[in-house]
């Protein structure tokens, strides 16, 4: 999955179509999956949410490691919007002055995407059909909110609250790194934390956010306990 992504494109695209799909299929295939900063409460009561490395680091799910190993081998587990908007994302590209822009893209894979699948992307005079504009829709959305989450990670991050941790397993008696870097809340600086900057967040809504956050970390476990049992 998202292997041949493309901007979307009213011309290039135009004769483009795509077909619903089986989102727990797709979710199966992304183990790290972008999360807006709502979805952390409803991700975190079977995945574990982590903070990602780099400097716009977001809230990621971490969801399993191949598509037998994942927790969406259960039912009714909850699906984030990143994968429910499939075959659309959001993409950073650089304009000519070299600065970063969020534009549409889609991932132009032939199991789901061209020019004989059931949906059209663009009507004919070059708009977004109903069912293409709801999942546009719907990648925008999460784009706002991960800009949010990004500025909530940017304040843990200046308040010195992040440990860097990472996940290594042992198959077959030997020990493989899964995850080479990623970040959880310390929660004994969180605590320490000055009341002052902890009722600022707590009006904005972000201790329920890192609360959530804290409480999914054993979910690693989970998933993987869940796998290889």
């Amino acid at each position: 999955m998202y292997k041949n992504i493309e901007i979307l494109d009213k011309e290039k695209s135009k004769e483009l179509k795509f077909d619903n799909v089986d989102t727990t299929q797709i979710a199966k295939n992304v183990g790290l999956i972008p999360l807006g900063f709502s979805e952390v409460w409803y991700a975190s009561h079977s995945c574990a949410v982590i903070i990602s490395s780099g400097e716009n680091a977001e809230f990621l799910a971490f969801t399993g490691i191949t598509p037998e190993i994942s927790i969406f081998n259960k039912s009714d587990i909850y699906i984030p919007a990143f994968i429910r908007a499939y075959p659309f994302l959001n993409v950073e590209v650089k304009d000519d002055k070299e600065q970063l822009n969020s534009v549409i893209a889609f991932d132009n894979n032939s199991d789901f995407v061209s020019e004989d699948k059931e949906f059209d992307i663009f009507d004919e005079d070059k708009n977004l059909t109903k069912e293409a504009l709801a999942k546009v829709e719907l990648v925008r959305e999460l784009n706002r909110q991960r800009d949010i989450s990004k500025k909530i990670i940017a304040e843990l991050k200046s308040n010195d609250l992040l440990i860097k941790k990472e996940l290594k397993i042992n198959i077959n008696n030997e020990e493989k790194t899964i995850l080479s870097e990623f970040y959880i809340i310390d929660i004994h600086k969180l605590v320490q934390l000055d009341d002052e900057t902890v009722a600022s967040w707590a009006r904005k809504g972000w201790m329920g956010i890192l609360d959530a956050h804290l409480k999914s970390i054993p979910n690693f476990e989970k998933i993987l306990r869940l796998n290889f049992k």
